[in-house]
């Protein structure tokens, strides 16, 4: 079976042409390794690189769909006792969250799995060796464009809420790694006026002479990712594919034509891509993300195995290089201790004003019992 005869809503000039065409093929050979579905022929528009790289993704994705863990959390009740800005950074407060919804057991996990709550949401994708070494590769190479902009990215003071980038919270590479990080966004722009405007300066992408070769080199990831969501949660790829889509049409109404050019070479459904190079992840949440979206983290380096620890559902995942792991980071407090050597993180997610001022429904949880019926619902 073929997927020529599927319509692509994307205009060919779009990076995203070329991922709805890759996550159409992720979905449906997912649905066909789960067997549910015969196995398609690939699309000769993707080129080999990213054909090997789909099928890596999708074997660990078909294997972590049968490999479901439940635990004792209720994610709806848990999201409701957070508040607005929980960026899971002050002691007494996780303390009191951890006494009120406890854990009921502690979960080391080494081999693709899906983490549910209590009712069958999904609280975690864990997808180990998703990401291979070609992709990597490609990593690693496109955060060495990016040494100038993470050199700057470095904070020496802890003033104006820069515990992410503040200097302690990194270390030295013996590679040629520039520690560093820095947020890349074809379309940040803020909402602090009654008329929302498109500000370049405050994204590290549109402010570098190197952006359209970054785009460039990221494709492949993003790509990967955007293939990866289409499965985990096709309500938040649709939703998310449509805002992209309302950008790109606001943009041209406005003869906004730099900010036009990077959404047409930007290959992600999602809006903001967090590039993070030996970085000290202390436990934390990401406050700007919503509850019932999903991060999606991949990390690649020559470090010795690590983990991530989530203390709050009682979860701890080996997080070695080339893993993927999505999850709602709204949730989920999590964070990695130093490693001994170079770590690359490239982090995706969505900002939630985005969503707001294209008026994109929001997408609800995704339940597991629902991955297989979306999937085939929408291809």
């Amino acid at each position: 079976m073929s997927l020529s005869h599927i319509m692509n809503p994307i205009p060919a000039d779009w990076a995203l042409a070329t991922t709805h065409i890759a996550s159409e093929y992720v979905c449906r050979q997912f649905c066909a390794n789960i067997g549910v579905l015969p196995k398609v022929l690939p699309p000769p528009e993707l080129n080999v690189v990213l054909l090997m790289a789909c099928s890596t993704l999708t074997r660990t994705l078909a294997d972590a769909y049968c490999n479901p863990v439940t635990i004792n959390l209720d994610m709806v009740r848990y999201s409701e006792a957070l508040q607005m800005q929980e960026k899971g950074l002050k002691p007494g407060r996780e303390e009191f969250l951890l006494a009120r919804y406890p854990p009921d057991c502690e979960i080391i996990l080494e081999r693709p799995a899906v983490v549910l709550d209590k009712f069958g949401l999904i609280v975690l994708w864990y997808l180990p060796g998703a990401i291979d070494d070609a992709i990597q590769n490609n990593m690693l190479v496109a955060t060495m464009m990016m040494s100038s902009l993470l050199g700057k990215s470095i904070a020496r003071s802890s003033a104006n809420n820069t515990w992410c980038t503040h200097q302690s919270n990194f270390q030295p590479s013996e590679n040629g790694l520039t520690p560093g990080c820095i947020n890349l966004s074809p379309a940040w722009f803020l909402q602090g006026l009654p008329a929302p405007q498109f500000h370049p300066e405050v994204s590290a992408a549109l402010k570098s002479d190197d952006a359209p070769s970054l785009c460039w080199a990221i494709r492949r990831l993003a790509t990967l990712v955007a293939a990866a969501l289409r499965v985990m949660h096709s309500g938040l790829y649709w939703s998310s594919l449509t805002t992209q889509m309302g950008l790109g049409v606001w943009a041209d109404a406005r003869q906004l034509e730099k900010m036009g050019n990077c959404l047409r070479g930007w290959a992600s459904v999602f809006t903001v891509l967090t590039v993070m190079c030996n970085w000290y992840s202390p436990l934390h949440r990401d406050a700007l993300s919503r509850a019932q979206w999903f991060d999606i983290m991949t990390s690649v380096g020559g470090y010795a195995p690590a983990r991530m620890k989530m203390p709050n559902i009682g979860i701890e995942i080996a997080y070695n290089t080339g893993v993927m792991a999505g999850t709602s980071g709204r949730i989920v407090r999590h964070g990695v201790d130093r490693v001994n050597s170079d770590r690359v993180v490239w982090i995706w997610y969505m900002r939630d004003d985005v969503h707001q001022f294209i008026d994109v429904p929001r997408g609800d949880y995704s339940q597991y019992k629902s991955v297989v019926t979306n999937a085939l619902y929408y291809t």
